[in-house]
């Protein structure tokens, strides 16, 4: 009996103490700095703007690279928060190649406020 009574009591505290734990979401890893900066790649996909940020290289990308779903961001907003987490200072070069474009000028001067505020250097080259 005095077994179960410690045991329950175990528990109960257990459960009380996980209960005290941050309700908060922890905040996402910034990226690393870049020596060769960042690049950004957009296509317009069916009804929305995708986006890709990738880490610059001396290379260029493929298409299968830009768009590999791992990378693809949905959307402005989705960009905005992958753009918050880059280091104030970094540059970042928005170009375009085959199948890829550049969305319409209000969202281009969205993506030109955000990298403004956050301190990053864009690079539009159309």
């Amino acid at each position: 009996m005095k077994i179960t009574q410690i045991l329950l009591l175990a528990i109960s505290l257990g459960l009380l103490l996980s209960a005290c734990g941050s309700a908060t979401q922890p905040i996402e890893t910034p990226f690393p700095e870049s020596m060769k900066g960042y690049e950004l790649y957009s296509w317009h996909d069916g009804s929305e703007w995708s986006f890709s940020l990738l880490v610059g290289t001396n290379r260029e990308k493929t298409l299968s690279e830009i768009q590999s779903a791992d990378v693809v961001l949905v959307g402005i907003d989705e960009l905005k928060f992958t753009l918050e987490r880059v280091p104030s200072g970094e540059y970042i070069t928005w170009s375009s190649k085959e199948k890829l474009s550049f969305p319409p000028d209000d969202i281009i001067k969205q993506v030109e406020k955000i990298c403004e505020d956050k301190g990053l250097i864009l690079n539009i080259a159309k």
